[in-house]
């Protein structure tokens, strides 16, 4: 490169992409953005692509070459390769499927996962490698660095896994941050953080809040050009400072692109310009080569998620979710007589939605109505509680509920809608006429004895601090699996078993 000569790289950013590879009609996919990269690679070859992490779960597409089909190549990470993204950050939910699933898509890619503050537990040293990589475009010296928010790590999968911890991120981000400058002197610094930004968070919600925090990785950290965010799924351009926020949404529905226009000095390199805009892709075909690619990977999905699981009509649905918890019901009775096939020998099951936006099932099923009724990944797990330690848990759901002009309400703003729990194995009562933390009776129920309880990985990790076991066995199905299983036996024909009432 010339002096005085100005070279424009185009960074294209991209987020949450959920494994969207199939079809999905005038929404987004990876297969329309991989035309859009093509595009700006043919009008400029200094291209940047980059991920902020969230592309191994999400969807049925990602759920299936997870969980249902593991031994298969990730046609994910197979897309990435061919559309040559340059590195990756890591989610939370990058974890969903289990450390080894994990370590073996990344083994299969192309590119770097950059993750300084996801640690190996004895050498507290990163654990995916490297955690920046540097890349040359033209003689212009690119550093990027990637951390996941350590408060969106909370109560999530990588709880399970004995190998890696969680550093402090902004703690993490002073020290990977300097280093990288003392070491590199990159010209220009681009963070990957899969976290949010505190302008887009509920300022009452101090978890919320914590948790995405990427203004305030800038307040340890000195000279990063560019933060590419994620998680929240917004579409936002925010400048602070010196420093460029992007959020390139959800789904790849959307990709950031952002020119970066460059001049050479005798003995630096001059930022000139930039300019940035979120290319929507509906608009876009995809793309024929990767459609190629990723043909049969399309079909084994459409194959398996097209199987009649009844051809007899079941009546399974609801109207709002206050129907669930109010009275028993036959969809939650379901999930806890398919949890109940994961182990023996237990005592109770403890259930909960999965799906917060769903309202059950109805009619005759194929396996993607299943999957759409509960949608995420939660196994089964079966410790060992004390009946003080089920009065606890009810009674932390109990506090979610109110009475107001006689009907029973729930307000969720106290408790997520997939943490409100109805037991079976037991009879009890929830009296909302009483204070909190004193609503729940248990009958037949020794309070002192221990009990054998099945209930999700997901739960458990909620309830953790406010139950003292700490050891489980965990099934290797999800609840969908088990679902899958249970109405294909049942024909959803069972009565209701387990006994509860509020007032």
């Amino acid at each position: 490169m010339n002096t005085n000569e100005i070279i424009t790289i185009d960074l294209l950013a991209t987020s949450d992409l959920h494994g969207r590879i199939s079809r999905s009609g005038i929404s987004g996919n990876i297969l329309k953005m991989a035309t859009y990269v093509k595009h700006k690679r043919k009008a400029n070859h200094r291209v940047l692509l980059l991920d902020n992490g969230g592309m191994l779960s999400g969807s049925m597409f990602a759920f299936y070459y997870a969980q249902i089909a593991p031994y298969k190549r990730n046609p994910m990470i197979k897309i990435m390769n061919e559309m040559q993204f340059d590195a990756s950050g890591v989610s939370p939910d990058e974890f969903n499927f289990g450390l080894d699933f994990l370590n073996k898509s990344i083994a299969l890619s192309r590119f770097p996962w950059l993750a300084a503050n996801i640690e190996h537990n004895k050498t507290k040293e990163p654990y995916f490698t490297t955690p920046y990589t540097i890349k040359y475009v033209d003689g212009i010296k690119i550093g990027i660095i990637g951390f996941t928010s350590s408060g969106l790590m909370e109560n999530k999968n990588i709880e399970f896994e004995d190998e890696v911890i969680v550093g402090e991120s902004m703690a993490s981000a002073k020290r990977w941050v300097r280093y990288l400058h003392e070491k590199e002197s990159p010209d220009f610094l681009i963070m990957l953080y899969h976290g949010g930004l505190n302008t887009y968070t509920d300022k009452n919600n101090y978890r919320s809040y914590y948790s995405n925090n990427a203004e305030n990785m800038i307040k340890s950290t000195e000279g990063v050009n560019v933060i590419i965010t994620g998680h929240q799924e917004h579409v936002v351009d925010l400048k602070v400072a010196e420093t460029q926020f992007i959020q390139p949404g959800k789904d790849a529905t959307n990709i950031v692109d952002m020119s970066i226009q460059f001049r050479k000095r005798t003995n630096s390199v001059e930022i000139i310009d930039t300019s940035i805009k979120h290319v929507e892709l509906s608009s876009y075909p995809e793309d024929r080569d990767l459609l190629e690619l990723t043909y049969f990977d399309q079909k084994a999905v459409q194959h398996w998620s097209e199987q009649d699981v009844t051809d007899m009509p079941v009546v399974l649905d609801y109207k709002q979710l206050t129907d669930l918890y109010i009275k028993p019901h036959k969809f939650i009775e379901l999930i806890q007589n398919s949890m109940s096939k994961a182990f023996t020998e237990i005592d109770f099951i403890c259930a909960h939605i999965g799906n917060p936006l769903g309202n059950g099932l109805r009619g005759e099923l194929k396996v993607k109505d299943i999957y759409k009724s509960y949608v995420h990944t939660d196994k089964p797990v079966k410790i060992k509680l004390t009946g003080i330690e089920i009065k606890r848990i009810l009674e932390r759901t109990a506090t979610a509920m109110y009475k107001e002009e006689g009907t029973i309400k729930y307000n969720e703003e106290i408790l997520e809608p997939t943490l409100m729990t109805v037991w079976k194995g037991f009879k009890y009562k929830i009296d909302l006429n009483k204070p909190v933390g004193n609503r729940v009776e248990l009958y037949n129920i020794n309070l002192e004895d221990s009990f054998n309880v099945i209930m999700t990985d997901y739960l458990f990790r909620h309830v953790n601090k406010i139950i003292s076991e700490s050891t489980y066995e965990r099934s290797k199905k999800t609840v969908i699996e088990y679902m899958v299983e249970e109405i294909g036996e049942t024909k959803g024909k069972f009565e209701l078993e387990h006994d509860f009432e509020i007032e």
